[in-house]
C-alpha cells in the first residue's frame, strides 16, 4: 500500500482559510494523491478559488462548490461518488479545521495493513483524539460485545476495536465503502458518522482506533464542566439536529435501539445544563421543541 493510494475529503462551510492552507499543506507534504475540498456555500467563497489545481508534483486539489448548505453527509457523498467513479482505493476524512502531524498517514496505514494482516475485514479506522483545549484523549465507544463499553484509548499499544469513531480523520477503503452504501443525507450533520459505523459493522466490517495516529480535536464550541458530565456546548441550529436524529436512528435496522433511547436522555439532561447557563434560551427551547417534534413525526410516518 502506498501513500499516493490514499484520498482526502474535506467538507468546508465558511472556513478559516489559514487553518485550510495548513491541513492541504500537510496532506500534500504526505503525498495524498488526490484531496476533495466540498464546499457547502460558504460565504468566503472567493478565498476558496485558490485551493484548485495541482498542489505538488504528488498532490491534486479539487474544489468542488455546491450552490447552498447541504450538510455534511451530502458533501461528503458528493466525494465518495467522485472516488467510485474513479476507482480510487482509500479516502480519508476531515473537517475544515482538523490539524494532523506529519506522521499521520504513514501511522494510520500501518495499523491498517496490521489489522489487515490478520485476516480482519477492516471497516473504518480513526485516529486516537487529544483534547486541543484540556488535553485529555477523548474516550472511544464500542458495542461489539453487545453492551456498550467506553474505552480508554491513553495508553493503547495496538489498534483497538470500536464501534463507533470521530468522523475527522477516519479511513475507510473503496471496495467497503461499495459495499455499505454512502452517508445518510437526511441526517445532514449529527449522527451522521454514528449511524455509518454502525451500518459498517453490521455488514461484517470491524471498525478501530489506531494506536500510532493521534489528532486534536474540540467537541462543541465550549464544555460545560460538572464533576461527572461534561456537556459540550453546540448552537441551537446544531442542538435542533441533535434532538431530532436521535429520534431518526430508531428506524435504523441496524442500530441498537439502546443507543438512541439513551441519546434521547442525555440530550435532555444536557439541553437542561444549556439553559441554565445559555444567555439564549428562547432560541435553545424553540430548537429543542422543534427537534423534537420532527423526530416523533419522522417515526409515526410510514415507510
Amino acid at each position: 500500500m502506498t501513500h499516493n493510494e490514499f484520498n482526502a475529503v474535506i467538507v468546508t462551510f465558511n472556513p478559516n482559510i489559514e487553518n485550510l492552507y495548513s491541513l492541504v499543506n500537510c496532506l500534500s507534504n504526505q503525498k495524498v494523491k488526490t484531496v476533495f475540498i466540498v464546499d457547502n456555500g460558504s460565504k468566503n467563497i472567493l478565498d476558496l478559488q485558490v485551493f484548485d489545481g495541482a498542489v505538488s508534483s504528488t498532490t491534486k486539489l479539487e474544489l468542488i462548490l455546491l450552490n447552498g448548505n447541504y450538510g455534511i453527509a451530502k458533501a461528503q457523498n458528493v466525494a465518495i461518488d467522485l472516488a467510485l467513479q474513479r476507482n480510487l482505493s482509500y479516502l480519508i476524512f476531515f473537517d475544515q479545521d482538523s490539524a494532523i502531524p506529519e506522521d499521520f498517514i504513514n501511522n494510520l496505514m500501518q495499523d491498517y495493513k496490521e489489522i489487515e494482516s490478520q485476516g480482519i475485514n477492516v471497516g473504518l479506522i480513526g485516529p486516537r483524539f487529544i483534547d486541543s483545549r484540556y488535553n485529555f484523549f477523548y474516550k472511544t465507544i464500542d458495542y461489539s460485545s453487545g453492551h456498550r463499553k467506553k474505552l480508554d484509548v491513553s495508553n493503547i499499544t495496538t489498534p483497538m476495536r470500536s464501534t463507533l469513531l470521530i468522523s475527522s480523520g477516519s479511513m475507510a477503503s473503496l471496495d467497503a465503502i461499495k459495499k455499505v452504501g454512502l452517508m445518510r443525507e437526511a441526517y445532514f450533520i449529527d449522527y451522521v458518522d454514528t449511524e455509518w459505523c454502525f451500518r459498517f459493522e453490521s455488514l461484517g466490517y470491524e471498525n478501530f482506533i489506531s494506536s500510532r495516529a493521534v489528532m486534536k480535536h474540540a467537541v462543541g464550541d465550549s464544555i460545560i464542566e460538572f464533576k461527572f458530565f461534561n456537556t459540550p456546548i453546540h448552537s441551537p441550529f446544531r442542538r435542533y439536529f441533535v434532538t431530532r436524529n436521535a429520534f431518526y436512528m430508531f428506524k435504523e435496522a441496524h442500530i441498537p435501539k439502546i443507543v438512541p433511547t439513551r441519546q434521547i436522555f442525555v440530550n435532555l439532561i444536557q439541553q437542561i445544563i444549556i439553559l441554565l447557563h445559555s444567555k439564549n434560551k428562547i432560541s435553545y427551547i424553540k430548537a429543542f421543541f422543534k427537534g423534537i417534534k420532527d423526530g416523533v413525526q419522522y417515526l409515526v410516518k410510514k415507510g
